[in-house]
């Protein structure tokens, strides 16, 4: 039994040394709108969202962010029919930065920080040289999908309760997988630890997702700072006591608290300094002069990252939410 432990431990170590991702230790669910367009223009078209008011001082060049050329972007056009009091999220930068992934023809993912809460959809045509604007959205939900109707130039977003539980399912299962494997190494692995294991996961994630629904339909204010950083504490703590308490074993050197620090401890930090500032802290090769995270936390978390976006693609490819 304790070879076949000891393989399992060997083979995942190696899976999370070779996994292609970036070591950047930025976990968690994120905000995001994912704008899915309905009878799109039959040649190119390019789509941006536009936020209300003036173009920050201060902002992120999101074009360079995304490494996209912007000589390929409609740009006479867009500034042409430029709509007063708005600028382009994308082609005018954010404060915090914003991601842009464009997984298929008809689909556009916008992701993090700089995620507006009000917004426009803007579609350039290419074939009538034209920019639509759709009417003014707000974003109900922490990851929220809007589906455009093109030629009826109207918007439909989804149920939020299957919106949720996307987010709970696709931020609960590499938080199962990756926090897992650390009950190895420490001692913990056998059944009545796994059962307490996923209950405690189950439950804090769980918690994590109600608080983000209740909040953002209430629409508070910085949340980030008054809800979240207190939350995650509190959800540190309860970890640790619990896992003291239950966590079982014959390994006398074995430490329950020591395994709750560990499972949790870069995640919530990070997240702490990241949601209060809107900033990325990590490993990446950008800001590796922020903060410095120990090589295997790093590789760890963002491997979790990468088996989330997984789930959220398998999860939205099969249509199962």
């Amino acid at each position: 039994m304790k070879r076949k432990w000891k393989a399992c431990l060997c083979i995942a170590a190696f899976l999370l040394a070779v996994l292609p991702v970036s070591a950047s230790a930025d976990s968690g669910p994120k905000p995001q709108i994912t704008i899915q367009v309905q009878n799109a223009p039959d040649g190119d078209y390019y789509v941006d969202l536009l936020i209300p008011g003036e173009v920050p001082e201060h902002c992120i060049d999101n074009i360079e962010w995304n490494h996209i050329d912007r000589a390929s972007l409609p740009l006479d056009a867009l500034e042409r029919d430029r709509m007063d009091g708005w600028h382009y999220a994308m082609l005018d930068g954010t404060q915090p930065p914003l991601f842009y992934k464009h997984p298929d023809k008809d689909t556009f993912v916008f992701s993090y920080f700089g995620t507006p809460d009000t917004f426009r959809i803007a579609v350039y045509d290419d074939s009538q040289q034209k920019v639509n604007f759709s009417e003014v959205m707000k974003r109900t939900q922490l990851q929220q999908i809007f589906t455009f109707d093109f030629a009826d130039n109207t918007v439909k977003t989804g149920n939020p309760l299957l919106t949720y539980l996307k987010q709970f399912a696709s931020s609960l299962l590499p938080t199962l997988l990756l926090e897992g494997i650390l009950l190895l190494p420490f001692g913990f692995w056998d059944r009545r630890n796994a059962k307490l294991f996923f209950v405690v996961n189950i439950g804090t994630q769980l918690l994590l997702t109600v608080v983000t629904a209740a909040c953002m339909w209430i629409g508070m204010p910085f949340y980030r700072y008054l809800v979240f950083a207190p939350l995650e504490l509190v959800i540190w703590i309860i970890e640790a006591v619990v896992y003291r308490k239950r966590l079982q074993t014959r390994r006398e050197t074995a430490h329950p608290i020591a395994y709750a620090l560990c499972a949790n401890a870069p995640e919530r930090s990070r997240d702490f300094v990241q949601r209060a500032h809107g900033i990325s802290v990590g490993l990446s090769e950008k800001n590796t002069g922020s903060l410095r995270i120990p090589a295997f936390c790093g590789m760890l978390y963002g491997a979790k990252e990468a088996s989330g976006r997984v789930s959220q693609s398998i999860l939205s490819s099969s249509r199962i939410i």
